[in-house]
């Protein structure tokens, strides 16, 4: 074989996007990278949200998840002002349940939760399940060697069109990520701050977002009470809101 079709080869290979320059599959290192933001195929967790405006602490908030598998979750917000309030996903549907309305209202991933956190960063957090991954490059952050993918939305109920996502070499830990809208608009940026062992696991315990628009604003957003527990069918069950 001559040296100009083993080089046109090689650059069809590279244009595929399948894999990175070190042999590393992009949708194998995201759904490795899954697994340090979710526990167990059946497990319950807290997410404190904490917003800041101007460098100081405006609210805070605080919520019950559960998920099941990579499609169901339910969220049970937990702060006295808010008791009473649900949010479901199944699929690419999400509902909010208010304790002032007899039906469900029908909501998106991307429309906000609280402060820079949407509904999507709480409860849809399977990026494997909801985004097709392409290696772009390895480069520096800060001192550590990271994977940069660019993940583009598979499922129209996926919380933003793009993210560029940077993983840590090493482990596929999450280290930071840039959120694009369908617009090209570059909406948000995240940074994974802090890992814990969790039953012998490192789990993500604490991240921030950053709003690329209002750029005094950031949301802190801190997990604990990982617990693998099998949850019943009934709590996905998108019905009326007194079955709780």
């Amino acid at each position: 074989m001559s040296n100009k079709l083993l080089w046109l080869l090689a650059g069809c290979a590279w244009c595929g996007g399948a894999a990175s320059p070190t042999g590393a599959d992009a949708q194998a290192l995201l759904k490795q990278s899954d697994l340090l933001r979710n526990g167990w195929s059946s497990y319950v967790s807290r997410a404190k949200i904490t917003n800041y405006e101007s460098g100081k602490a405006d609210e805070e908030h605080l919520y019950q998840v559960s998920q099941k598998g990579v499609d169901k979750t339910h969220v049970e917000f937990l702060s006295p002002r808010e008791k009473g309030t649900f949010l479901l996903m199944l699929g690419d549907d999400m509902w909010i349940y208010l304790p002032d309305t007899s039906r469900p209202v029908r909501i998106t991933p991307l429309e906000r939760l609280t402060g820079d956190a949407s509904n999507g960063d709480v409860a849809r957090t399977n990026y494997a399940y909801d985004y097709d991954a392409t290696y772009l490059r390895r480069e520096k952050c800060g001192e550590t060697d990271c994977d940069v993918l660019e993940l583009t939305a598979k499922r129209k109920a996926s919380t933003y069109h793009k993210i560029e996502y940077w993983l840590r070499a090493a482990d596929a830990r999450p280290v930071k990520a840039e959120f694009y809208l369908t617009s090209g608009k570059h909406i948000k940026s995240a940074t994974f701050d802090e890992y814990r062992s969790v039953a012998g696991t490192p789990r993500l315990t604490r991240m921030t977002l950053y709003d690329q628009i209002r750029k005094q604003s950031h949301s802190v957003l801190e997990f604990s009470g990982f617990q693998p527990r099998e949850l019943p069918d009934k709590l996905f069950h998108q019905g009326r809101l007194d079955r709780f």
